[in-house]
């Protein structure tokens, strides 16, 4: 078998794993109560259409994640812990990190009830620092020529409810060039938006594209999901935004390093 066999068959046998994973993910999603998402949606402020969209579920109960004909495969999907052979999530919403194919390739579990409130599935063939939530409107980012980055997914997800589509979150904290060589491929450039803390600043540092704009939320709010939280405030942060679209879409980079703005909602 020669090197280009060798690497199609990697790339179906990677395929083929993220295929049983999404069925999976579908049969729990099916299984899932959907006053859990009415819940989240109140909590959160995000409509429940954005929710179900991004094929969010709640897991009740750790033996929910037990489905018989997958139990061969819980310890491939990175749902079982090491610690304790036991299923990682309880009591948690579960959100599908996909591919742009549309695949699940990972999985990260959020509650509001304990200090750890993401947990990450470590599954096969899923590399946490390099992938970003949102790969399915890839090719979205590029038709429209710009994206549009968040370094929450719970703040892509609120972004991308009030109307915008090529939303990406960071699933990880360290810097990765793979993230960013994506994120330059569109003509126009990126929207980044960054939390308003410490991490922010350091994300900043390697949130570099070609052509970018920081958007930075207002002062007396430390992100962009908090920002929109606030019924009354999105109209105003809409007009920021599409500010910011409007500059991008000014001139396009040509794979050159150019220039760069913030705009400062006040």
């Amino acid at each position: 078998m020669d090197c280009i066999d060798k690497f199609q068959k990697a790339v179906q046998e990677r395929t083929d794993f993220r295929k049983r994973l999404t069925e999976y993910v579908s049969v729990l999603q099916s299984k899932s109560n959907p006053d859990k998402i009415k819940e989240l949606s109140e909590l959160r402020k995000i409509d429940v259409g954005t929710l179900s969209d991004c094929g969010i579920f709640y897991i009740d109960s750790m033996k929910q994640m037990l489905i018989p004909a997958y139990l061969e495969e819980l310890n491939r999907f990175g749902v079982i812990s090491p610690t304790n052979n036991m299923p990682i999530y309880n009591e948690r919403w579960v959100i599908p990190i996909k591919d742009s194919d549309g695949l699940v390739q990972g999985l990260v579990g959020y509650t509001n009830q304990a200090h750890e409130r993401y947990v990450y599935a470590t599954t096969d063939y899923y590399m946490r620092g390099d992938t970003l939530w949102g790969l399915e409107r890839t090719d979205r980012a590029y038709d429209l020529g710009y994206s549009i980055l968040a370094e929450g997914i719970m703040d892509a997800i609120h972004i991308r409810s009030v109307g915008y589509e090529p939303v990406f979150a960071s699933c990880g904290t360290r810097p990765s060039s793979l993230n960013m060589t994506m994120l330059n491929r569109p003509r126009y450039g990126m929207i980044r938006i960054p939390d308003r803390d410490e991490a922010g600043n350091k994300t900043k540092k390697h949130w570099v594209t070609n052509r970018y704009v920081t958007l930075v939320t207002p002062i007396q709010y430390k992100d962009s999901d908090e920002t929109l939280r606030e019924e009354e405030n999105t109209e105003w942060f809409k007009q920021y935004m599409d500010a910011c679209i409007d500059w991008l879409h000014e001139r396009e980079h040509h794979g050159l390093q150019c220039e760069s703005v913030t705009a400062v909602m006040m």
